[in-house]
């Protein structure tokens, strides 16, 4: 049996500080490498097959837009906030594909080209974790088969363009939308900025996934649905770690999905107690 596990918005770092619940990340990353939890859990972690981060790895802040049209001297000596958090994010990448492998995928405040399909993050950004073969820098939207299962997902800009610019909702109610329309972003190049395809469109659906997700949604979502020609698909809507403190974990071989919340821990938390695992 296998898991997957996926996590949205790793990381907050901010220009005022570090974000806001550092210690979380930390409890995640030992959860997953098995080094937090009673010997189920620790079993149950020595299953996870794969980690996917679906994107926005950096926050909004660390984009330091400002400093553009401020003047040179009152930069020369200051660190784009960016840089601190990239250094966090190696670190954290390093501990997580020393233990399993990681497809790490952009999103919409990272350091890649802005319209889709975004490509990898460059590797030199992460010098000590991309020394494993196992961390893997994929694109967005994203597609991989694990242990036999399909998974197709975006970091969520698909989803979140359609909230903004229709009367729906609910974000997995969107995600359940653009597949039974077989298209990933509909309302590219209109409203989302996308690459210029002129032969071919490439986020039509050429075959049906079995897990289709999308990040940095508000909350946690999961629902599984029948196709036409009973495909069975499971649809996830991860939320935004650095937000709600909550990854997701699917079972490859049932598609049942659960989240893991680390909401109840605080900066201010001097104990571990009650580690959600979800139903």
């Amino acid at each position: 049996m296998g898991y997957g596990a996926g996590l949205s918005g790793l990381t907050s770092e901010t220009e005022q500080g570090p974000p806001p619940w550092p210690g979380t990340h930390h409890l995640l990353v030992d959860v997953v490498t098995g080094q937090l939890g009673d010997e189920g859990e620790q079993c149950s972690a020595a299953h996870v097959s794969r980690v996917i981060l679906a994107g926005n790895l950096l926050s909004h802040s660390t984009q330091s837009r400002d400093s553009i049209n401020k003047a040179k001297y009152l930069t020369k000596k200051t660190q784009a906030a960016s840089v601190e958090a990239v250094k966090m994010l190696d670190e954290i990448l390093l501990q997580l594909s020393a233990s399993v492998p990681v497809d790490v995928m952009p999103g919409e405040f990272d350091p890649t080209n802005y319209t889709l399909p975004q490509q990898p993050l460059h590797p030199c950004m992460f010098p000590l974790a991309t020394a494993y073969s196992t961390l893997q820098l994929v694109t967005n939207p994203y597609q991989a088969t694990i242990d036999g299962v399909r998974f197709l997902g975006t970091a969520g800009q698909n989803v979140s363009d359609i909230f903004r610019y229709s009367s729906m909702e609910d974000h997995l109610e969107i995600l359940e939308w653009t597949l039974r329309v077989r298209h990933i972003s509909p309302t590219a190049p209109d409203t989302l900025g996308c690459y210029p395809f002129y032969k071919s469109d490439p986020f039509i659906f050429l075959e049906c996934p079995h897990v289709y997700f999308c990040g940095n949604t508000p909350s946690f979502g999961s629902k599984i649905i029948q196709g036409p020609e009973d495909q069975t698909v499971l649809l996830v809507a991860v939320p935004d770690f650095s937000a709600t403190q909550t990854a997701c974990l699917v079972n490859l071989r049932s598609l049942a999905c659960q989240p893991i919340s680390f909401s109840g821990f605080g900066a201010e938390d001097d104990v571990l107690g009650g580690l959600g695992l979800g139903p």
